[in-house]
């Protein structure tokens, strides 16, 4: 583990500390005869201190994520301070895109073999594998449940991109959409009542839509004419959080309503931002832009769209993944020869470096578990 930035927080609380110290210990003499002479002493009043923002408490928590450091590209974990880092998975394929279970028990992932692509779990104490997948096509993007018990997913087994439901035990298996161009980017609601999507079209659009996981009340959500796609639901599920394409190389961050009401966008279209992730709290979106034409991290505020530079100067890579308590951001960068994972403290935009291999290290995922 690496740190990155000076303590320059801490000298400064230190210094007010001490300088409050001295000036209380400060007297002050006063004749009260009148005399001149020095007869009692008077306590100055004391003079107030600025109150400095505690750092944060120490992370917490893991934090799964991809390497090829043995070769391959395999799912590893690790504590949230970078150490115990240790693989989950092993053997010939590729895997990639890792999805904690909701109780921070498991992980869905993707397995790439030079025959196909299909979607495991796999048991983070015990390291069973749970295939879930077996067919010659494509299966990808495993999104879980709220309650853990089933997994949807994008399969390209009939042609086209769809969306396929199954039971975490591999069971029950089910085609969720029958769409004439392709559906992709499924992400199920916190209430597990709805899975958002992006539905393609010919024309090369693409739109939000709605759907029920028995397979009701598909509702369009979006319909411009720019294409709109990675919905990713609020931490209450009352909003959904997009990006849209406004031209080429341009992405915005928008939100809406889950009834698509109320659409509007955060960001400036002025450069291409990637996926944005909810804080915890709801209040705030994180994620990667190429502000000025250097990549970093952005936050915006949802509600006034006031935003902020985390992370400048560096080549960020990918998504970032917020911490539980919301005082952090994991996020892959590019460390000069190769990618590695750094984690940023929000209050003091402290930055640890969590991973140093030869390889490729990056996708960070957190759970509080």
């Amino acid at each position: 583990m690496k740190k990155i930035r000076s303590k320059t927080l801490y000298a400064l609380l230190a210094f007010g500390v001490l300088s409050t110290a001295v000036l209380a210990c400060q007297t002050i003499n006063v004749d009260l005869s009148g005399s001149g002479g020095l007869s009692e002493t008077e306590t100055p009043t004391s003079v107030p201190t600025p109150t400095l923002a505690p750092p944060p408490l120490p992370a917490s928590g893991r934090i799964v994520f991809v390497s090829n450091r043995d070769g391959k590209k395999k799912i590893y974990i690790m504590n949230a301070d970078g150490s115990d880092q240790r693989a989950l998975t092993s053997g010939d394929s590729e895997d990639e895109k890792p999805r904690w279970s909701p109780d921070g028990t498991r992980v869905a992932f993707t397995s790439r073999t030079k025959d196909n692509t299909d979607i495991y779990i796999v048991d983070v104490a015990s390291g069973a594998l749970t295939r879930l997948t077996d067919d010659p096509a494509r299966d990808s993007s495993p999104a879980w449940s709220p309650d853990g018990l089933r997994i949807v997913f994008e399969s390209f087994r009939d042609g086209n991109f769809q969306l396929y439901i199954i039971n975490a035990d591999g069971s029950g298996l089910r085609r969720l959409t029958d769409s004439a161009d392709g559906d992709t980017n499924p992400a199920w609601s916190p209430d597990g009542k709805s899975i958002a999507f992006m539905k393609s079209s010919n024309d090369l659009n693409s739109d939000i839509y709605l759907i029920s996981p028995d397979g009701s009340g598909l509702t369009g959500l979006t319909s411009d004419s720019v294409p709109d796609s990675d919905p990713v639901w609020s931490p209450d599920g009352s909003m959904i959080a997009f990006r849209s394409f406004p031209s080429q190389n341009v992405t915005d961050i928008c939100v809406m309503n889950r009834d698509g009401s109320s659409r509007r966008c955060l960001s400036n279209s002025q450069w291409e931002n990637g996926v944005p992730a909810w804080s915890p709290d709801g209040q705030s979106l994180a994620f990667r832009s190429e502000r000025g034409g250097s990549s970093g991290i952005e936050m915006i505020n949802v509600s006034d769209g006031s935003s902020k530079s985390l992370v400048t100067g560096a080549p960020v890579k990918g998504d970032p993944a917020w911490s539980p308590d919301g005082f952090r951001l994991a996020y892959q960068a590019d460390a000069g020869n190769n990618m590695e994972i750094y984690e940023i403290a929000i209050s003091t935009h402290e930055v640890t470096q969590l991973t140093q291999s030869p390889g490729f290290d990056g996708e960070p995922a957190w759970t509080l578990q």
